[in-house]
């Protein structure tokens, strides 16, 4: 295995986690609608999401690379059972944040691992790409921190009054 191949493969790792969030913001979604705000910045990141898995594609393609069928396809059933575990409850709104919260760091940490290949590499338009990517993470993992405790809070409130 080449560098260039290590590359590759780590690219269809991030390929398969931005599949595997597909299905679990999709999930999400729909469950946030008793949440018009979180609703929204939802439905914002899965548009992002989707647009990443696209990107990233993109670079697999570019350094002569195919995405993995099977990373793509365990990521995706990996996502479906995740989105399913925190099916409908009192307080999903609340888990699915922190569910979130831990996967934009992960994506995070994945993508500056991405950049510092691609560079080395002297792959400069994959960590360009990925430097794009992680910027939109980042948006979100701080959008998450700051509404978090909002969520906490009308979760219990609603827990008193009903």
């Amino acid at each position: 295995m080449t560098e260039k191949d290590l590359l590759i493969s780590w690219l269809n790792d991030a390929h398969g986690m931005e599949n595997a969030l597909i299905q679990v913001l999709e999930h999400q979604v729909k469950d946030a609608q008793d949440f018009p705000h979180v609703q929204a910045k939802l439905e914002q990141h899965l548009e992002q999401t989707r647009r990443h898995a696209e990107m990233v594609k993109g670079c697999i393609e570019t350094l002569g690379g195919k995405t993995s069928t099977i990373k793509t396809g365990m990521a995706t059933l990996f996502g479906q059972m995740q989105a399913v575990s925190t099916g409908p409850a009192k307080d999903e709104m609340v888990k699915n944040a922190l569910a979130d919260y831990a996967a934009e760091n992960f994506e995070i940490a994945s993508y500056t691992a991405l950049i510092r290949a691609a560079e080395d590499l002297n792959e400069q338009q994959t960590a360009t790409v990925c430097q794009q990517i992680r910027q939109e993470e980042e948006e979100m993992a701080l959008w998450l921190q700051q509404n978090l405790p909002t969520l906490v809070q009308q979760t219990l409130k609603a827990v008193t009054t009903r």
